[in-house]
């Protein structure tokens, strides 16, 4: 979330700018603990500073970022020149400089930015995002081109800051290298079900059910696909859409195939415990192979896009925003990034959240294994406490908290700016309470359902709500009966963007909750052998998986791969594995 991803209200600062466990490691490679190094809630008693005081002279800085590639910026701002962004360099007396930008979608932004790693001409401040991040960020330490954060973090980070961190115990397990914290981790939230979103319009239109079950969502996307439910009297429409970089998620990515697995029990790729206690790679296990023999069955039908093996996120977001597709699978925040997107391009268009269950009648729920990405520093930037510094303005943002900019906060909202775009400083991560999202909606179900009044709401959960109350008082197909003008329309959409995201789609997680089960990622950190064989072993799996789907290669030849895994050191990371999650007894 880049950024988070990967899009929104406040709880997606950090998700998609758009989880994990206890290891790092020492110069010669050996898996050790963190030592107690990990940062805590409470101020080093030297940190008697103002760690957001304005440099006495301009500290000028270089960054790139990932950016939306369709933004509903307000007038007279851009990813390049934004009033947050204006508002950092002012309170900071600091002079950014975006050297470069490229799309949040697919692996654009990952490419390029392994490009300036290889030539060495990294900036000064920028993010890691995408399917490589942890080998980015072994490359970068190792090659000696990245900053020590650990003092700059205990010295500048507000409390605020800190004590969101430390709601999550695993959140900095990955970043430690032999005791120095060398990035800043990003995308923690609680765990969010992988919901699936229907272009409800088009359901009705061909009279089909309500989606319960995978045969459910099988016939749904071959009408979808053969049935014209644009009606446009042509063959131009797709059922379901997933990417194939990420078949399985390891970092929550857009339209991957999560709720497919989950739905069979299937965790490819997650570290789970038995109730002995013994360690096991999700991605080896039988329901894994059941779950592929499924998708090879829906590819093999039409159910899964044709076209699924040459897609990237990028191109699934084209799909869904041009409103060519008709299902997708997403959490609950996709109609802010991309679906929304559907409905600004089709103000008729409608999109719905389903959830998948498991034949034992559960909303299965994956931990999510890895941070979303990291922030990191340049080695030899003069100033490596500034990156904590903009981690504290834009969690400052991120709860509306500075006057200043109420009119700012406003002037995007109204313009229906999505997530990606909301707070458009160069370095932006806001950090949160890892539960916002689930502790606002039971809020705003109380309210609706009479229980409570507006008064348990805080500043940042006003504007959810009263976009739940303006569509519900003042329906979108209302206003567009009344030619309405392109603000007022725009305004409608937000609203009924913000009704889909919380009253529909976050309305199904809270009223499964009870019915939910989080599978555990007891292990996120990185084993001696993982840093030498990991990055292989997850392309042979993806190869392996991609290939059965696709039909290149019969289901049994997942045996094949697992004992493949095993061989390539697979054996010897569970062992490494079970011995880290060991010393937790």
């Amino acid at each position: 979330m880049k950024s988070s991803k990967k899009v929104i209200p406040v709880v997606l600062a950090s998700c998609l700018l758009f989880s994990v466990a206890a290891c790092s490691t020492n110069g010669n490679n050996e898996s050790v603990t963190n030592n107690g190094s990990k940062p805590t809630a409470t101020a080093g008693a030297e940190q008697a500073l103002d760690p957001m005081a304005a440099y006495k002279e301009t500290v000028e800085y270089t960054a790139v970022r990932s950016i939306s590639q369709d933004p509903k910026f307000p007038e007279g701002e851009s990813y390049e020149k934004n009033s947050f962004q204006d508002y950092v360099e002012k309170t900071l007396n600091v002079k950014g400089k975006l050297s470069w930008t490229a799309p949040s979608d697919g692996d654009q932004y990952a490419k390029k930015l392994s490009l300036d790693i290889a030539s060495n001409r990294i900036p000064d401040l920028f993010s890691l995002e995408g399917q490589s991040i942890v080998s980015m960020l072994n490359t970068l330490v190792e090659g000696d081109m990245i900053e020590d954060l650990t003092p700059y973090f205990e010295k500048y980070a507000s409390q605020k800051v800190k004590d969101r961190y430390a709601e999550n115990p695993y959140a900095f397990d990955t970043v430690y290298f032999g005791g120095k914290m060398m990035a800043i981790p990003y995308g923690m939230e609680k765990e969010q079900p992988m919901l699936v979103w229907v272009r409800e319009d088009w359901r009705k239109k061909l009279n089909l059910p309500e989606p319960k079950t995978i045969d459910d969502i099988r016939a749904m996307s071959l009408a979808f696909t053969n049935d014209d439910p644009d009606g446009n009297g042509k063959k131009d429409t797709l059922g379901l859409v997933a990417q194939s970089n990420s078949m399985f998620s390891p970092s929550f990515d857009l339209h991957t195939l999560d709720s497919i697995y989950w739905s069979q029990n299937a965790f490819p790729a997650t570290w789970m415990q038995n109730e002995d206690g013994t360690v096991k790679y999700g991605g080896i296990q039988p329901e894994a192979k059941e779950a592929l023999a499924i998708l090879r069955d829906m590819y093999k039908e039409g159910s899964l896009d044709k076209e699924y093996g040459l897609k990237d996120g990028g191109k699934t977001t084209e799909d869904a925003s041009s409103g060519r597709a008709g299902i997708v699978f997403e959490a609950w925040y996709a109609p802010y990034y991309p679906l929304g997107n559907t409905i600004y391009n089709n103000p008729n268009a409608d999109w719905k959240a389903y959830p998948l269950l498991s034949d034992e009648g559960k909303l299965n729920i994956g931990s999510n294994p890895s941070p979303g990405g990291y922030l990191v520093v340049k080695k030899g930037f003069e100033h490596p406490e500034l990156l904590i510094q903009l981690i504290n303005l834009s969690t400052e943002f991120g709860d509306k908290t500075i006057e200043e900019l109420a009119p700012v906060y406003e002037k995007y909202q109204t313009a229906g700016t999505v997530s990606v775009a909301s707070h458009a400083q160069y370095v932006d991560l806001g950090v949160i309470d890892p539960a916002l999202i689930y502790k606002q909606q039971k809020k705003y179900n109380d309210i609706l359902a009479g229980k409570a009044d507006k008064s348990i709401l805080g500043t940042t959960e006003v504007s959810g709500l009263e976009q739940i109350e303006a569509e519900m008082n003042n329906p979108l197909e209302n206003i567009l009966k009344n030619n309405p003008s392109k603000d007022d329309l725009n305004a409608a959409i937000s609203n009924r963007i913000g009704y889909l995201a919380y009253n529909v789609a976050m309305r199904v997680v809270t009223d499964n909750e009870s019915n939910s089960v989080v599978v555990p990622n007891v292990y996120g950190g990185q084993t001696a052998t993982m840093i030498k064989s990991w990055t292989d072993l997850q392309t042979l799996q993806k190869q392996a998986y991609l290939k059965i789907i696709l039909g290149a290669q019969p289901i049994d030849s997942f045996d094949d791969f697992v004992k493949q895994w095993k061989e390539q050191g697979g054996d010897t990371i569970v062992q490494e594995v079970q011995a880290e999650v060991d010393k937790r007894k």
